[in-house]
């Protein structure tokens, strides 16, 4: 056993959601007068597996430091089934109890993923092999397989109410599932049309999924047919993992994500649809790719993006415009989905139709951008901007194709500013310092964080009793005269 200052240890992040703990007044005055007599159980890092309720006691009497024994594993689903595992003998609510199953399918989901290269190694009539993650999840937590699915079933229900900021229902439904039953409650989520179609997207008779579906399919299918792609896609492991960025090119954002891909502003500098129509058999089309939309949930960022965030951010759509005109409002919610359900990331968007991004209610690890790289868009972007409401929001002047004036920027956090790439239709370009210079002038008065991309090469080049320099002398080469 050993101590630990109060400082190095932070609560699980996923205690909070599943257990909701608090210290009681019993506990704090057993605290004050007897001190800490269970340890603590904390990984590694300080991340309390058990003793949340003890910590904040600790906290409330002024303990400067407290016992505890470090678990043996660092993986992180180790971590989280040991959190679970650590409150068995607690009283719970159907409530909590169906938090519990939902993390506990994340887990078997996640490790049936990571069984795949050892499949030989085990017994094949094993339920590790045949990935029945509901019947894993229900010996451990001494539940019926349909219970397991119900209950979490209810509580994803109830967050997705919740987040729509319907509290009335999401708590109606939660009353129903304390109070009665976790079969009551989820009787009542389907006859109330929230999960109607999700037995007929986990049956065995339901088709395979394509990879891709695009606009137009989508609009072909009947609404029933596409929220059943959609919830049979939120509740199922994806296939495939995020890409990872190789090079310094977009190095504020190590990751990238793409369950949408495609795109109709057809601005000619455009790498991605070079990308898609090379590499992509529905070319540029707006699409969704259905076994895409989970992964993050299933990935764990490196350990050194405590040190880098570029680790721990993913560009989000970097092949799409997720907030086009043309996207339907579901394939937008089922990637919020994802966001809200993986908050070991933070996640990057990016837009050019920003007025959409008013209308959506946005998670606390989401970083809401729009692009602005001539002076036409600048007005649309702060009218948005001043009624997004998002933890942070983020200006890409990527590329910066004119001057540009702003008349405030107090509603961004952070600038980010870069040239312009070759493409097949349009030639690299550097923006002439002074337009940067101005630029980061405005960023600074306002108090925003600034970042050059590395395709930014301008510079001034000045000397004494000389004009200026040869980066004055640059001209866009798709405008008409000189840039001064």
């Amino acid at each position: 056993m050993y101590t630990r200052t109060i400082a190095d240890l932070h609560p699980h992040p996923r205690n909070a959601a599943i257990y909701g703990d608090s210290a009681d007044a019993d506990l704090i005055e057993s605290v004050r007068s007897k001190g800490i007599l269970n340890p603590l159980l904390i990984a590694h890092d300080g991340t309390i597996i058990s003793g949340h309720r003890r910590l904040i006691a600790a906290q409330r009497v002024g303990l400067a430091d407290v016992p505890v024994v470090i678990y043996g594993s660092d993986d992180d689903l180790d971590i989280l089934e040991a959190l679970i595992e650590s409150n068995r003998q607690r009283e719970k609510t159907n409530y909590q109890v169906g938090r519990e199953a939902a993390a506990s399918l994340e887990i078997e989901h996640e490790r049936a993923r990571r069984r795949q290269a050892v499949r030989s190694l085990l017994p094949q009539n094993s339920a590790e092999v045949n990935g029945d993650a509901r019947k894993i999840v229900a010996d451990k937590l001494g539940m019926s397989h349909p219970k397991v699915t119900q209950a979490a079933a209810v509580v994803e229900v109830i967050d997705k109410l919740t987040e729509a900021g319907d509290t009335r229902h999401a708590d109606q439904l939660r009353t129903v599932l304390n109070d009665k039953s976790v079969h009551a409650a989820y009787k009542k989520a389907k006859d109330d049309g929230h999960i109607a179609v999700a037995d007929a997207e986990t049956s065995k008779d339901a088709p395979a999924m394509q990879d891709a579906y695009t606009l137009f399919e989508w609009d072909a299918m009947t609404a029933a047919a596409q929220q059943a792609l959609i919830s049979g896609a939120l509740l199922h492991p994806p296939r495939g993992k995020m890409n990872f960025q190789k090079t310094d090119n977009i190095e504020w954002a190590f990751w990238s994500w793409n369950p949408i891909t495609g795109c109709y502003h057809d601005c000619i500098y455009c790498y991605a649809r070079d990308i898609a129509n090379r590499y992509y058999p529905q070319k540029f089309d707006a699409a969704i790719l259905p076994h895409r939309l989970t992964i993050p949930r299933y990935q764990q960022p490196p350990t050194h993006a405590k040190e880098q965030i570029g680790y721990k951010n993913i560009f989000t759509c970097s092949m799409a415009d997720l907030f086009g005109k043309w996207v339907p409002q579901p394939w937008i919610d089922a990637v919020l989905d994802t966001v809200r359900k993986s908050p070991q990331w933070n996640f990057l968007f990016l837009t050019k139709f920003p007025i959409r991004l008013s209308e959506q209610t946005w998670p606390d690890n989401a970083w809401v951008g729009c692009t602005v790289d001539r002076q036409a868009r600048v007005a649309s972007a702060e009218r948005a901007f001043r009624k997004v409401k998002a933890g942070l929001k983020w200006l890409s002047c990527e590329p910066l194709l004119e001057p540009l004036t702003f008349t405030s920027l107090e509603m961004f956090d952070w600038i980010v500013i870069g040239g312009q790439t070759k493409s097949t239709q349009a030639p690299a370009f550097d923006p002439p310092w002074e337009w940067i210079e101005s630029l980061v002038n405005q960023a600074r008065a306002a108090g925003c964080k600034v970042y050059f991309k590395t395709n930014l090469h301008a510079r001034p080049k000045e000397y004494p009793f000389s004009e200026r320099g040869t980066h004055d002398d640059s001209v866009h080469p798709l405008s008409p005269g000189r840039s001064r």
